[in-house]
């Protein structure tokens, strides 16, 4: 049985992964500074339900997932994961994230020189999904 040689396998592993990688993150932030927005996810603060998020989609494009991000002023939609430990209330056990389309989504107009800071709030007792996006607060 002939042996491959790890050197050999691996440039050709890395290769088909390459797409997936760059398709995933095939979004224009830009560089900090007085003319961009900031956005932030973390830290949440469990006392009072609030929980970090790290963004995975802006404006319909991928993201790889992460947890702060420098845009141009303007519209944004922005689609978070909810980074939370608490657990889902017994009534939405039985559902999934997916039974509630647009859950995990905030719409907001960024200005230059401002920190958005977006988390996830757990709904206790809510019939509809366990967690919403919320604006946290704004930091000039």
């Amino acid at each position: 049985m002939p042996r491959l040689r790890l050197s050999a396998v691996l440039p050709v592993a890395l290769i088909g992964l390459l797409p997936v990688t760059l398709q995933a993150d095939d979004f224009e932030t830009v560089n900090p500074g007085p003319d961009a927005a900031q956005i932030s996810g973390r830290p949440g603060n469990e006392v009072q339900d609030i929980y970090p998020v790290n963004f995975i989609e802006i404006n319909g494009k991928n993201l790889i997932p992460r947890s702060i991000l420098w845009l141009e002023p303007g519209s944004y939609t922005i689609k978070v994961q909810v980074l939370a430990t608490q657990p889902r209330p017994p009534a939405a056990r039985a559902r999934r994230h997916q039974d509630y389309p647009g859950h995990n989504v905030i719409e907001l107009e960024l200005e230059a020189g401002k920190t958005y800071e977006i988390r996830a709030r757990f709904n206790k007792g809510s019939e509809g999904p366990p967690y919403s996006v919320i604006l946290h607060r704004v930091d000039e």
